[in-house]
């Protein structure tokens, strides 16, 4: 356990932390707030009831229900599993190889997809281009703080490259959902189901996407923008399902589950991820700019949902492989004093 980072006495944000103050007893403020117990009730319950609306109107309507936005890691194992055996649907399961995934979450993914009986496709985009867009966010302020609050800035770039494959496919197949594995504490409650809205979407990332193209080039728009003529063709924008946040589920549950399916935990990766080599520097650069881990956030709700203990979360966070970040940073070609300072908190 560090115990160089002050903490919450209950969860585990850091001094850091924005916003955060702590009582007499070292508990945080966003512990003493009920509200942080209560809103996702009725949240959930409402989620629910739209959900099975939406599934009803829709399965069956297309070659496809939904695109499963599937890494391999335990929580997108689980959710795919939902959607199959749960919610009957009949699932393109989709994963993006950012040339980090571990060696042994590729076997999981074969493994599943298999047992489940669903189509599956991989992208692996110019590793070079993928590169550049990871150095770019790395080494650049590319996004809001306020958006970094949740995730890391490279996992952010990823997972946007990830969504906007999906709304690809989901596009040219005509499929309404699209499903992915989040928790509540990697998403707001008003996201377990929404309606995609590409202009708002394009609107509200115009300044990030900017950043981003001035410092990894025009390859950004062939991954995170989607070609007007598909837009033009398209009648209808899925729904995004966030099915994981639905369930009471502790993680040791959820690895119950999925190792009915051969699944198995990879020994090359950080605490805090089932899936990518490359989480251990993104951690790093969090940590380096902002003081505290992207990861404090979703582990924090977690213990407070009861779905995760306080050790079971220090656990994860203080699970470094730091021995890997020289390698990383070589093949990225980044160097320690490449990498920036940002005020802490801020």
């Amino acid at each position: 356990m560090n115990t160089t980072v002050s903490r919450c006495t209950r969860c585990v944000l850091s001094k850091e932390f924005p916003k955060i103050a702590f009582d007499e007893n070292g508990v945080c403020n966003f512990c003493r707030n009920e509200m942080f117990y209560t809103l996702g009730t009725d949240v959930i319950d409402s989620s629910k009831k739209t959900i099975a609306e939406l599934l009803d109107a829709h399965r069956g309507t297309s070659s496809y229900d939904a695109v499963m936005c599937f890494s391999g890691g335990k929580d997108s194992t689980y959710t795919l599993m939902l959607s199959v055996k749960k919610y009957g649907l009949k699932v393109l399961a989709f994963t993006l190889d950012n040339g980090f995934i571990s060696p042994v979450s590729f076997q999981n993914i074969t493994r599943v997809v298999d047992s489940l009986g669903v189509d599956h496709v991989t992208l692996r985009p110019s590793l070079n281009n993928l590169k550049a867009i990871i150095r770019a966010s790395a080494l650049h302020p590319i996004y809001n703080p306020k958006t970094l609050t949740r995730i890391s800035s490279i996992c952010n770039s990823c997972i946007s490259i990830v969504n906007m494959t999906a709304l690809k496919f989901a596009l040219e197949k005509r499929i309404p959902f699209i499903v992915a594995g989040f928790t509540l504490g990697q998403i707001p409650a008003n996201s377990i189901v929404f309606k995609n809205n590409y202009q708002f979407l394009e609107e509200s990332r115009e300044q990030s996407l900017s950043k981003l193209r001035d410092e990894a080039g025009s390859c950004v728009d062939d991954y995170f923008c989607i070609d007007p003529k598909l837009l033009s063709e398209s009648s209808r924008f899925p729904y995004n399902l966030n099915l994981l946040c639905l369930e009471d589920i502790t993680e040791s549950e959820i690895l119950n589950r999925i190792q009915e399916f051969g699944w198995i935990a990879p020994k090359d990766v950080d605490g805090c991820s089932s899936n990518c080599r490359l989480n251990t520097f993104n951690n790093y650069v969090h940590e380096k700019q902002f003081g505290y881990s992207p990861y404090e956030l979703e582990l924090s709700h977690l213990i407070r949902k009861g779905q995760l203990t306080r050790d079971e979360a220090l656990q994860k966070i203080n699970s470094k492989p730091i021995g890997q970040l020289q390698s990383i940073m070589n093949e990225l070609r980044i160097t320690e004093a490449e990498l920036p300072n940002v005020v802490l908190g801020s």
